[in-house]
């Protein structure tokens, strides 16, 4: 009994040495710390200009400081409209009378699903926990200590840190970056499939309308934007996929919000240099574009 004693010590004790530095590898890694500019934002809270709101494009699509105006980023990836929502509300009190709301349009926008695949762990800290749909307490601690036990983190973190060591057909601008489109068609096109399934549109357009109406009400200025994409990922998204993903939902709002559609813009389809992918601005990309609107909801009226 002793030596079994002694046994289980020994395998919890290697096991436990084991996990620890899986531990500090997820905790440490870009993925799991995704939020951490809005966590920091809530920790010393500021008036700001602009508030984005929207998935990955928003996120990395960006920058004002340059101009001068104080921006919050509220965009994460994969965010569905919802948790937009969600985040306008709980931060919404910080933008100025006369700032306002960019509100980023997708080819997922209205084909995300509001209760699956939602990863709730990175909002633990910067929503209330009531405005979390699922939250459980073990779920809350196991993610905030003990991110490492869960498979789906660990695999994020591996791919962020190891990205530059993706087999060359996986590299963002492998084949011009047409592997990288492709495999972006065949998600996007799957996740489609099970939006038509679960009428995944006319929710999305529901809470859209309810964002845009929130915003009425609160006297926030609102526009919409889409963010510049490369003419490798343009091709795979042409008029005829747009129309079917966004704009045969986006066109029955009745609404005079402002659409900034910067999908096929020249200045960036032809560039890498703009871009970390096919559909994703860098930094030298997110600084010129901002740029762009900046000036363009100057000549609109806005600041």
């Amino acid at each position: 009994m002793g030596r079994l004693f002694i046994k289980l010590i020994i395998i919890f004790t290697v096991a436990l040495l084991l996990f620890i530095p899986v531990n500090n590898f997820v905790k440490q890694s870009r993925s799991y710390n995704i939020n951490e500019d809005i966590l920091t934002f809530k920790k010393d809270p500021y008036p700001v200009d602009i508030i984005n709101l929207g998935a990955s494009h928003s996120m990395y699509g960006y920058y004002f400081k340059p101009t001068g105006l104080a921006h919050l980023d509220l965009a994460l990836p994969g965010q569905a409209l919802e948790y937009d929502f969600k985040l306008l509300k709980e931060y919404g009190e910080y933008l100025k009378s006369d700032g306002v709301v960019i509100l980023s349009i997708s080819q997922m926008t209205f084909i995300n699903s509001e209760n699956e695949d939602v990863d709730e762990g990175r909002y633990y800290e910067i929503l209330d926990r009531t405005q979390i749909e699922s939250f459980r307490l073990l779920d809350y601690y196991k993610y905030m200590y003990f991110p490492g036990t869960n498979s789906d983190n660990f695999t994020s973190a591996l791919s962020s840190k190891w990205k530059g060591l993706k087999w060359t057909s996986h590299q963002s601008w492998a084949n011009n970056g047409e592997n990288y489109a492709e495999r972006k068609t065949e998600y996007v096109e799957e996740q489609y499939r099970k939006a038509i399934e679960h009428n995944y549109m006319e929710q999305n357009l529901e809470r859209l309308k309810e964002i845009l109406e929130y915003c009425q009400e609160q006297g926030y200025e609102v526009i919409l934007t889409m963010e510049p994409v490369h003419k490798t990922y343009q091709e795979h998204f042409d008029e005829e996929v747009m129309n079917r993903l966004v704009f045969q939902y986006l066109n029955t709002l009745e609404t005079d919000v402002p659409f900034l559609n910067y999908m096929n813009d020249e200045r960036f389809t032809d560039n890498k240099e703009y871009f970390i992918d096919s559909d994703h601005l860098n930094s030298k990309g997110r600084k010129k574009y901002s740029w762009i609107v900046y000036e363009e909801l100057k000549s609109l009226g806005y600041f």
